[in-house]
């Protein structure tokens, strides 16, 4: 039918006036047009690089099946990590928890369940603090097997007696065993300590004013009454010291007579 067609079309052409040159460039055209005209060199070369490429696939098939195949390592069974302790494992690890007390304390957990774990020691120390007698003395407390034992000093035979009281009636105590030392001077020592540590606190105080710390007071502390002394221009500068004193815990007084007026002239 296609060839019906262009015999046609050369006919009326040839009728129309058009030579031969004309007729093969009209056909061109009409090739091109309806993708009928191909070109045999491109085909060719299309042609030869799909069958170099499939030979390619071809040989590399062949060369992989030559091939022989790697032989794969065999892993290792796998080890558990929780492995079984030894004896002598065990007898290190129980005599390790002996040493550092945590044997008895797995005990009691076990026994008791959600019992809280405290200290005998702990418990004494805890009942000396409340006593206001006892309160600013260091004593240490030793505990036995079966007693209960108090080391430090105290200022009186009184203080000595209250203590070893108090620790008698904590439960599981049966027997105490006081040591502490009385030394008569040990309450003024504790004074004069006390007194040095509120002397510190208010200088700590008067840093905090640029007015009181230009001043320079100089500043002694005895049973809790504090004294200032110095030389000021202005006495609100006076009453500024004391009130900032004033707000030091353990401060009982403030005294401030030996503060000098600066008079201007």
């Amino acid at each position: 039918m296609e060839m019906n067609v262009s015999d046609v079309k050369q006919s009326q052409l040839r009728r129309s006036g058009f030579g031969p040159g004309a007729v093969l460039l009209a056909l061109c055209v009409y090739a091109l047009l309806t993708g009928q005209f191909t070109n045999p060199m491109l085909a060719q070369s299309d042609q030869r690089s799909i069958t170099s490429a499939q030979s390619s696939a071809d040989q590399s098939k062949v060369v992989d099946s030559k091939l022989p195949a790697k032989p794969q390592k065999e892993l290792p069974p796998a080890q558990s990590s929780a492995q079984p302790k030894t004896q002598t494992a065990k007898d290190e690890e129980s005599k390790a928890k002996k040493d550092t007390g945590e044997e008895g304390i797995e005990k009691e957990k076990e026994g008791t369940g959600k019992k809280a774990v405290s200290s005998l020691i702990l418990t004494v120390k805890l009942a000396l603090l409340e006593d206001p007698r006892l309160f600013p003395y260091e004593i240490e407390v030793e505990a036995g097997s079966d007693e209960i034992t108090l080391v430090g000093k105290v200022s009186t035979e009184a203080e000595k007696a209250a203590a070893a009281k108090i620790a008698s009636t904590v439960p599981t105590v049966k027997t105490v065993s006081n040591k502490l030392e009385v030394v008569k001077e040990l309450s003024e020592l504790i004074a004069h300590k006390q007194d040095d540590i509120l002397t510190r606190y208010v200088k700590d105080r008067f840093a905090k004013s640029a007015t009181v710390t230009a001043a320079n007071f100089d500043v002694k502390t005895e049973q809790g009454v504090v004294s200032l002394s110095g030389t000021v221009r202005f006495q609100v500068i006076v009453l500024e010291a004391a009130e900032a004193a004033r707000q030091v815990p353990g401060v009982k007084a403030v005294r401030t007579d030996k503060v000098r007026i600066e008079s201007e002239g």
